[in-house]
């Protein structure tokens, strides 16, 4: 599914899974990302048993618009042109019961999912895949 990521920000319903693993060990700790139809996704990450709830949206990407006008015998006429692909940024900032928080940065690949960085309030970097 084309950018699966950017997909469940506008998707009700749309769910993918998060694998996170920090940077200090091996440790995979996992969390999904459900699109909530409004333009962004929720998205929910247990860290050694603490629960991070918070929102993905997008914030770039290499999307393009435009406009055309065409002549003809019968006059002119307008239209739109929109181009998608490649990649897509989004950021996500999360937060615990305990008000600690983790901060993401990810990019949609325009494909299967995406990856990114998170990190948290003690400056834990964390590698994150998403994928469907």
């Amino acid at each position: 599914m084309k950018k699966l990521l950017l997909l469940c920000t506008f998707l009700a319903g749309c769910s993918a899974q998060v694998q996170m693993m920090p940077r200090d060990s091996g440790k995979i700790y996992t969390g999904q990302v459900t699109g909530n139809g409004m333009g962004a996704a929720n998205i929910t990450i247990t860290i050694e048993g603490e629960v991070y709830v918070g929102t993905v949206i997008r914030t770039s990407s290499n999307d393009g618009f435009g406009l055309i006008q065409q002549f003809g015998r019968n006059g002119s006429s307008f239209s739109t042109v929109v181009t998608s692909g490649g990649s897509s940024n989004l950021k996500a900032i999360l937060s615990s019961q305990n008000s600690r928080g983790l901060r993401c940065d990810l990019i949609s690949n325009g494909n299967n999912g995406g990856g990114g960085v998170c990190i948290d309030d003690q400056s834990r970097i964390f590698d994150v895949i998403v994928t469907r």
